[in-house]
């Protein structure tokens, strides 16, 4: 392998980090290049850069909440930024459903001016903490590439090496990354969320099939909200995670309960309070009961008993508070 894709290797996995940006300039750098037909000097604007970065914190931030930072007091910029246009972008459009960044259309909700003015803000970033930043490790400096007025600079041979070996410098950065997050954060399956977010694979999958479960933990035939004690009739009714699914990306039968639809909006992905953990906790026994009262059997079951012998709901509630 050539000494300039040795000396990527040595950064990506060697370099010191308090935060995920040089992961982040990393990936944005080699995608870039591998996307492109080169045959001259490759010249990376910092505005191309910046838009690549609102891309990866975006989809990080908007399905599942990453922290990015050691520093929970305060996050880095560009995720600060980031959220506070996820939060406009929820606002307008009226709900909490996750979009991937490339599939937004941001003229359409009136934010393009926003979008832009965040695309700016993370420049100043890249200019003043990551770009001279990435190159340094353990006192030396590695010539990857040349900075010139907020515009990075590959030689037509490093371009053209960075392409090349693309495929194998993309799955180390995610690898390094998702190291970095699990220093970062408790939430279960960071590879897998940062694979489906990175292979546009997620999916929320329908929750009807536990309906035959949780039918059980009423005797009158009635659906009940978990959260508020109403009675749901087929329009109000709905399944929730009461862990997150963002947390936890899974559906569990001891996490799902019957919910009021507008109760479940209201909550969207905040994390519940140790009164509903205990009373989930309460509704998986009786759950339990009811299952094997009336000989139901099978994986669901299975894993309701499961949950409730290894404690699952206080472990998962407690990890997901951080």
């Amino acid at each position: 392998m050539e000494d300039y894709i040795k000396n990527w290797n040595n950064i990506i996995m060697n370099c010191s980090f308090d935060n995920t940006y040089k992961m982040a300039w990393a990936k944005a750098l080699v995608e870039t290049a591998s996307l492109k037909n080169i045959d001259s000097d490759l010249v990376i604007p910092f505005e191309k850069i910046a838009e690549l970065f609102l891309k990866y914190y975006w989809d990080q931030t908007i399905y599942f909440d990453l922290i990015q930072g050691s520093n929970l007091k305060k996050i880095p910029e560009v995720l600060k930024y980031t959220k506070e246009l996820i939060n406009l972008y929820h606002n307008l459009k009226g709900d909490y459903f996750p979009e991937h960044y490339e599939k937004i259309i941001f003229e359409g909700f009136g934010i393009e001016n926003e979008r832009n003015k965040t695309i700016k803000r993370i420049v100043k970033t890249l200019g003043q903490d990551v770009s001279w930043r990435f190159m340094n490790l353990g006192g030396e400096t590695y010539q990857l590439y040349e900075l010139n007025e907020n515009t990075v600079i590959l030689s037509l041979e490093n371009a053209k090496l960075l392409k090349k070996y693309s495929d194998f410098l993309l799955p180390l950065i995610n690898y390094r990354w998702t190291q970095m997050l699990e220093s970062f954060n408790h939430s279960p399956r960071i590879s897998s969320k940062v694979r489906a977010i990175d292979e546009n694979k997620i999916k929320r999958d329908v929750l009807n099939k536990f309906k035959e479960y949780l039918d059980y933990e009423f005797d009158d035939g009635k659906r009940y909200c978990f959260y508020s004690g109403k009675e749901l009739n087929d329009e109000d009714c709905t399944i929730d995670h009461v862990i997150p699914w963002s947390f936890m990306y899974s559906d569990d039968i001891w996490n799902l309960v019957y919910c009021d639809k507008s109760e479940n909006s209201r909550k969207s992905n905040r994390i519940p309070d140790e009164n509903i953990i205990n009373a989930l906790e309460l509704r998986n026994k009786l759950l339990l009961e009811k299952l094997k009262e009336n000989n139901k059997t099978g994986k669901r079951v299975d894993e309701l008993k499961l949950a409730i012998e290894k404690d699952y709901v206080k472990k998962f509630w407690i990890s997901s508070r951080g």
